[in-house]
């Protein structure tokens, strides 16, 4: 191509010679930068994008913690006032009415419930939510008392997060929990449910689709949605255990590439255009004439000497310093700025060496050579640069050298203007030691010194997952609230330095130990150090941990359980890493304490398992796949049906019908049995309803409930929408609520329901916690016996005296005995001798849907007289 347009170039005249130049060259400019743009648009756009969700993350996350700071600032007043603290530490009833006063105070349209709790877990007093209806109850209300107790917080608010009605994290329930401290001991805590409406905060717009609050609960078992995808962004709420999550509208972006590019080179060859035309059609006028001006310039700077000698009287008048120097660098010429600020004389520096001159053992040796590199090759340059004065003080200069030319394009001189920066640089310094120092404070324990909890969260970012194999230990101390308890927090201070000293002198050099929790450490072996290296290690810390640590003329006794895991064996990777020692430290703590547990196959089904179950729960309540089966309820004496048990089972997509047993234990671990309640007393009493509209007139239906269902203030409004005819409801209280939970605060919601006209009954009498005393307190309409202490009464006399005992006890209090367990004829017999008014058990019916209930009743295969039992 050269060859060809040097062929057409050369037979026509310099003026068109220059146009066509000028128009290949245009050509060749927009071809060059639509090229660029389609090779560095999109990824650019694209970066700009994820940093733009970023920064809009932690905005939100940042908004949402203002909004929950402004609704905690005056429960935290609450919370610190001397006398909350003086209240829960004694009676006080004389002050009851008062601090209820100042509870009520903290009430408004978003606040659902406000309890305080004395340090024993007992509510002292309780104010409902005007408008609001709760969506914790009272073990969740409860749990940050159990945190406090164990000295895993401080005074800072524990803030628990829930989404709204439907998923819906928009409208979403915060549950926050404050400590209250008299004396500097924990007295209480202070818990406010608060609704919020956080649409300004989290309502998404033309960058993001979609934000949501992610709770740390979903976090920790799904970080695949959470924060690991290119298509969701994930900030932290600080102080909370949830996230703020952004999803990316990833079609923007092309859309954007795609329309800028048409923008700009539509714009830059319109640009372009004008320039190129006016330099081809005058060419010879920006090039010829302002050479030959240029030309003329030189030359009459060359002789006029009094233009000169203003210039020389400028340089002398700048604050600037100026030296000019020859072609080999020596010192010609200073201006007076430049002898004041170095502390020489002109006398002392004029044919001096001008590179060497101020600098000194401090000089970077790389700034020194950039200079003399660009003086060799006759070039222009600035470079901060250290210096030192004449007495040998240091000051730092900003300096720029330019070479002089004369006629014939020789380097004559070069002129060199510095600038003091030294304040500057200091100030600068000064900034950099401070960030130095709080990114270590960031990043680091403040009692142990050990890294924290995000130190090691940079540290596994920063972890290639194709590198060698790594492995972790977890671990959690051994009673290491009873050293609390019995020496005070100070020796509980003193324990755990001990504990990351121990961490420290017993790990190798590539080991990391952190402390990311109250007494929960972690240690990151080295590259390629894999589990039997952290069981080693495991065994030799427990040992020394297990040792008597003295404090102040005591001896603190703790000790450690491990749980290991590493991604040598390939069944995790590095991300799930921390998450599988954790799972494994639960296993050690499930066995005994003071033990130490690999992360094997069979725990990693458990662990996969139990995620899985997990995701199903919360999918089974949005979907209310809960359902209720019914186990009935007849007279001992007559036979006839008094009334039927709601039971819950999980109708499972696949596996069909699940028994109580399958999900219960872990939907409680998850706090979703108020949901679950919810939805079974429901669904209960629609059947209920349907089955009396059939003519089979249900006499009873009773429901187990747990401490937060007796406080679901909406049970009497659920029942009002739902026509049962003459059928009563009553509410089971297992026999341990009825031991624990003796507070005015529980009588209170017991006697409101019995307002409402629900019966009460106590569950599982006689199971261990048997209390009289509180039989008395509640006087409920019906106790069961426990069915453990009825199976006996077929085999011994000793079982038998046992229930007629239990029996008395209920005729003497007017209360009404149901015996459940009744497996066989003679089991009812001897019930019905023994003075029970009501049976129960597979001996009549196991518990049955519905429409089975219905078919059995209309049958009669049900009762003391039925010919079948199921």
């Amino acid at each position: 191509m050269t060859g060809s347009l040097s062929a057409v170039l050369a037979g026509v005249d310099v003026g068109r010679r220059f146009l066509l130049l000028t128009a290949a060259g245009y050509l060749t400019a927009l071809a060059s930068i639509a090229a660029a743009l389609w090779l560095v648009a999109v990824p650019a756009l694209h970066k700009l994008h994820l940093a733009a969700l970023e920064t809009q993350a932690q905005t939100r996350a940042g908004s949402v913690q203002d909004t929950l700071d402004l609704v905690l600032a005056e429960a935290l007043s609450l919370a610190r006032a001397p006398q909350t603290g003086a209240y829960l530490s004694s009676d006080a009833g004389a002050r009851t009415t008062r601090m209820r006063r100042a509870l009520e105070r903290l009430s408004d349209g978003v606040t659902a419930q406000v309890l305080l709790f004395d340090r024993n877990g007992t509510v002292r007093l309780r104010t409902p939510g005007v408008m609001v209806r709760p969506v914790f109850g009272l073990a969740e209300t409860r749990q940050g008392l159990s945190q406090l107790a164990a000295g895993r917080i401080g005074s800072e608010p524990l803030i628990s997060y829930r989404p709204g009605r439907g998923g819906n994290s928009v409208d979403s329930a915060f549950l926050m929990s404050i400590p209250v401290f008299a004396g500097g001991q924990p007295r209480g805590m202070l818990v406010i449910e608060k609704h919020l409406d956080l649409s300004r905060v989290l309502t998404g717009d033309a960058v993001s689709a979609k934000t949501r609050l992610a709770t740390a609960f979903q976090v920790a078992m799904y970080p695949d949605w959470t924060g690991h995808r290119d298509d969701l962004i994930a900030a932290p709420v600080a102080g909370t255990d949830f996230f703020v999550v952004i999803e990316r509208n990833t079609r923007l972006t092309g859309r954007l590439a795609r329309e800028m590019g048409r923008e700009v080179v539509l714009f830059t060859g319109l640009a372009l255009l004008v320039p190129f035309v006016a330099m081809g059609l005058a060419g010879h006028r920006f090039i010829v004439a302002p050479h030959r001006a240029l030309e003329q310039s030189r030359r009459d700077l060359a002789t006029s000497r009094d233009e000169l000698a203003e210039l020389a009287q400028i340089a002398r008048m700048s604050s600037d310093s100026i030296v000019v120097s020859d072609a080999q660098r020596r010192i010609v010429w200073t201006n007076p700025a430049f002898l004041a600020l170095t502390g020489y004389t002109a006398r002392e520096v004029l044919g001096r060496d001008a590179d060497a001159l101020l600098q000194g053992p401090g000089t970077d040796p790389a700034a020194g050579r950039r200079l003399r590199e660009a003086i060799a090759r006759k070039e222009p340059v600035r470079a901060e640069i250290l210096n030192y004065r004449r007495d040998g003080t240091p000051f730092w200069a900003h300096l720029s050298i330019t070479p002089i030319f004369d006629a014939d394009g020789r380097v004559i001189r070069f002129a060199a203007i510095s600038t003091d920066i030294t304040r500057r640089k200091t100030y600068e310094g000064e900034l950099e030691r401070a960030r130095h120092e709080l990114e270590h404070q960031a990043l680091h324990d403040s009692l142990t010194g050990l890294p924290n909890r995000r130190a090691l969260e940079r540290l596994f970012a920063g972890i290639d997952p194709e590198g060698d194999p790594r492995s972790v230990v977890r671990i959690d101390l051994d009673h290491f609230k009873n050293v609390n308890d019995t020496h005070g927090h100070a020796a509980g201070d003193h324990v755990l330095i001990r504990v990351a000293e121990i961490l420290r002198e017993g790990t190798d050099p590539g080991d990391v130990p952190a402390r990311i929790g109250g007494d929960e450490f972690v240690i990151v072996l080295g590259p390629g150090r894999d589990t039997d290296d952290a069981m080693r290690l495991a065994d030799r810390l427990r040992n020394e941990i297990g040792r008597d640590i003295p404090y102040q003329n005591k001896t603190c006794r703790i000790g450690a359980s491990f749980g290991i895991c590493g991604t040598g064996d390939g069944l995790v990777d590095i991300g799930a890493l921390l998450v599988s020692a954790d799972a494994a430290l639960y296993a050690s703590k499930d066995d005994g304490r003071s033990a130490i547990t690999l992360y094997t196959p069979d725990l990693h089904r458990d662990v996969q398992e139990k995620r899985r179950l997990a995701v199903e729960i919360e999918r089974a309540v949005l979907n209310e796949e809960f359902l209720p089966y019914f186990q009935p309820q007849f007279d001992a004496v007559s036979g006839a049906l008094v009334g039927v048990e709601t039971l819950a089972r999980w109708q499972h997509p696949v596996r069909g019908i699940l028994p109580p047993a399958a999900f219960l234990g872990l939907a409680a671990q998850m706090s979703m049995m108020p949901e679950i309640d919810r939805i079974i007393y429901r669904k209960g009493l629609q059947e209920v309803a349907a089955m009396n509209r059939a003519g089979f007139d249900i006499p009873k239906v009773s429901f187990n409930a747990g401490v937060a269902q007796l406080r679901e203030t909406d049970l009497p409004g659920i029942a009002a929408a739902i026509d049962l005819g003459p059928t009563r409801i009553a509410v089971e209280i297992l026999e341990s609520v009825l031991v624990e939970e003796q507070t005015d605060e529980f009588g209170f919601h017991v006697d409101l329901l019995r307002d409402y006209g629900f019966g009460i009954e106590i569950d599982d009498f006689g199971s261990g916690h048997a209390s009289v005393v509180g039989l008395m307190q509640l006087a409920p309409d019906v106790m069961k016996i426990d069915q453990r202490l009825i199976v006996p009464v077929t085999r011994t006399e000793r079982a038998r005296r046992l229930v007629r005992s239990i029996v008395d006890i209920g005729h003497t209090f007017g209360i009404g005995v149901t015996a459940e367990g009744v497996e066989t004829a003679a089991h009812a017999e001897i019930l019905a001798a023994l003075g029970c008014h009501t049976l129960q058990g597979f001996h009549f019916a196991r518990p049955l849907a519905p429409k089975d209930l219905c078919t059995r009743l209309s049958e009669g295969r049900m009762g003391p007289g039925a010919s079948s039992v199921a």
